[in-house]
């Protein structure tokens, strides 16, 4: 495989069905890092943007604002 071919590869599958990215600026991340490594049952001070249930800090940033099942069906609906 050549490098042309390597890169086309690695575009196809970051643009997949079942990935989830976001921009954020620089001092937007510096906040959210804060809660990167929580576990999901930290900080319930959220609700789910889709089903309102409780969700954690680190839900609110790396996950959309969604509980697991909500982000889970909405980017890996096949799963």
């Amino acid at each position: 495989m050549g490098p042309k071919e390597e890169t086309k590869n690695e575009e196809d599958s970051l643009w997949s069905k079942g990935f989830f990215s976001e921009s954020v600026g620089k001092d937007k991340m510096k906040q959210k890092m804060r809660t990167f490594h929580m576990r999901h049952d930290e900080e319930m001070n959220y609700s789910c943007k889709k089903c309102n249930k409780k969700i954690s800090a680190h839900n609110k940033d790396w996950h959309d604002g969604m509980c697991d099942d909500c982000f889970n069906n909405a980017y890996f609906p096949e799963d």
